[in-house]
This record gives structure tokens, sequence and C-alpha cells, in this order.
């Protein structure tokens, strides 16, 4: 960039001198050069102050690996690599047979517990008649045990000690029948009794346990979160997928505003200012120019983060040779939504000091574009 005002000069110098007919001698020469280093420095301060420009930016977009909820074994994989995808459509199948078979084993237990439950509530109809069996038996006993104690005590006695006894352990035994008769009664009650917002607490947890199922088994089929494209699909039918967030098994882009992310200089945050006007260049689209804003600015340096670790942190850069982050939004535009994303691209804010400086930084830039028609590698 400065070598093009360098040679602009230059070509201006030789123009004069012609032009005008100035002598060329070791004094005027020696004004030229003078008077450029001078006028050329002084412009190009300005230039690189007022209205930064750097050409480390990127069509940047935000992707999301796709990791599976459950895991298995992969049975159908789409079809649509780097093609537009409605949100909702399939991106792959892990074979469901395991969850399915869960639940239908949930179902068949919820069937169950319910049949259980009236099992429950006829067991406690007959606990509560037998109840009042044994009780009516007791109650008859004991009438009877207090007719022979009744009878001891008269004066002519016509029971015997072993009649009295055989009516007191008879009674005693259908009291403990009368009491075993009411435990299983409470018993059977107390598991009726354990309800969770009035449905009885077993059948809620069988109900919970195949929401669950039912889930893991909708996991089986993973969709496009959003609408978008799949790229680089290297799964294929019978790959291992597992559900862990270290293991993404696939990249999905969603669509998105595309951004330009740029890398300034540090010390051109003084004239950083979101709402300024931006134009970028793409080398995959030489002689074009296209316009946009400064939308933010980042208030983190990425090489100043660091992470709790097991030993101690040290600068991760040298000090002041991380750029500073910014985000451009580019007017709507057909060709630059066709370009790749990721794709790289030059970029020149505008700021409002000395604007009329900026006219230099748009020249130099549409001649970096033009430029990019050249094959110049390295």
């Amino acid at each position: 960039m400065d070598l093009l005002i360098v040679l602009t000069y230059v070509a201006l110098a030789w123009a004069i001198f012609k032009i005008f007919r100035i002598p060329v001698n070791q004094w005027t020469l020696s004004t030229a050069a003078l008077g450029g280093i001078v006028l050329v420095s002084a412009l190009i301060l300005l230039m690189n102050y007022n209205h930064p420009y750097t050409f480390t930016a990127q069509k940047a977009v935000i992707s999301i690996p796709i990791t599976p909820q459950v895991t298995g074994v992969v049975s159908e994989v789409t079809d649509k690599s780097n093609q537009l995808i409605k949100k909702g459509d399939v991106l792959f199948r892990i074979d469901p047979v395991r969850y399915q078979a869960r639940v239908d084993r949930l179902n068949a237990d919820l069937v169950t517990a319910i049949h259980n439950i009236h099992v429950l509530k006829a067991q406690l109809a007959g606990a509560q008649a037998n109840t009042l069996r044994v009780s009516a038996e007791r109650d008859r006993l004991y009438k009877d045990y207090q007719r022979y104690v009744r009878g001891s005590r008269a004066k002519v006695n016509p029971f015997s000690e072993s009649d009295i006894d055989n009516a007191r352990q008879n009674y005693l035994a259908q009291d403990a029948m009368v009491k075993t008769s009411v435990a299983d009664q409470v018993q059977i009650q107390s598991q009726l009794d354990s309800m969770v917002n009035g449905e009885q607490s077993q059948i809620v947890s069988l109900r919970a346990q195949l929401t669950e199922a039912k889930y893991n088994l909708e996991q089986t089929v993973i969709r496009a979160p959003s609408d978008g494209y799949v790229t680089q699909v290297l799964i294929r039918p019978g790959t291992y997928a597992a559900a862990l967030p270290l293991r993404p098994v696939m990249v999905f882009i969603p669509q998105q505003k595309r951004l330009i992310v740029a890398q300034f200089r540090q010390n051109s945050l003084l004239r950083l200012e979101p709402g300024d006007e931006a134009e970028v260049v793409f080398n995959a689209l030489p002689g074009q120019v296209f316009k946009g804003k400064l939308v933010t600015v980042l208030p983190v340096v990425p090489g100043g983060s660091y992470q709790a670790q097991g030993a101690l942190q040290s600068l991760t850069v040298v000090p002041g040779t991380d750029g500073v982050l910014g985000t451009i939004e580019l007017e709507p535009n057909a060709e630059v939504d066709a370009l790749p994303d990721g794709i790289y691209a030059q970029v020149a804010i505008y700021s409002d000091h000395f604007h009329h400086v900026s006219v230099m930084r748009k020249v130099l830039l549409r001649m970096t574009s033009w430029m990019h028609y050249l094959y110049l590698d390295h």
C-alpha cells in the first residue's frame, strides 16, 4: 500500500519535471526527493491513523458442531451435502432398535402397573372383608372366654382349668389373626396412598421413564437445527456415533447474516467507532469494492484470554502484536453471498477525522482490488 503511494508520487514528480521542463540536477532531484519524503510520510501517517486499513480480514461464519444425544450405529446419512436444507430436515439416523425396545418394555410395565393398582384395590377390599370376618370371630371367642371366666368364679365351677385355658388361647389366636389382617390392610392401603399429583407413584415413575425413553428414541433421528447446510460429511452408515460433546460427527452451518471480521493494529482503536463507513475488497472478486459499516469492535483481544490450568500462565503473544477485532456488515450483495464462507478480504475504515484524506485510501483500496487480477504467488 505504501509502495503505491511512493510510486504515485514518483510518477507525479516525473510528470512535473517533464511538463514544466525543470532541469534535472542534484538540487532539483534532492528537493523533489526531500519534498516527497516529507509529503508522502505526512500523508501516509494521516491516512493510516485516521482511516485504518487491514489486509487481515475474513468472511466469518458461525458453525454448529452436531453431536448426537444418544449413542449408536449410524444407519442413514443425508445426501444433501453443501446444499441448502430446511430446519427439521434429517441429517442422519441412528439404529433405533435398542431405544424402541426400551419404549416397548416401559409401555408394558406401565400397563402392568395400572393393572396392579386394580389388583391392589381388590386385595384391599378382600383384606377389609377378612378383617371384618376375623374380628367377628374374635368377638365371639372373647365372649366364650368371658363365659368360661365367669363360670370359674361360681361356687360350683362347671369348667376345668383346661377348658378355660383353651378358650383363652383360642381368643388370643383369633386376636392375632385380626391384627395380621389389619396389618395387611394397612400395607395395601399405604401402597395405594403413595401418590404424586393425584397419581400412584409407581405409575408416575414409569410415565417419566417412558417419556425419557421416547425422547431418546426421537433423538435417533438427528435433524437440522435451522436453515443452513452441512459440509464435509464424513460419516457413513455403520459409523459408531457417541453422545460425547468432544466428539461431534458433523458440522452444520446455519443460514445467517454474513459478517466480515477484520483484525486491525491496536493503535487504530482511537479511530474505530461503530457506525463508521467501511469498504471491503475480496481476492476472489478483483476490481470490485463493496460498501458496509463497522458494527462492533470486540472488547477483548484474543491473545489476552486465559484459562485456569495446573500451571502458571505467561503472556501468549508479544505485547502489542495481537490485533483488535472488528466486525463489518456489508450491504446486501448476491456476489458476496455466493462467495465461500471463510474467504479472505481487505478492509478500510473511514472515520470522520481528516475526511478529505480518505480519498487516498479509497484510491489505494481500488488499486489493491485491481491488483487481484494478478497472480503474485510467493
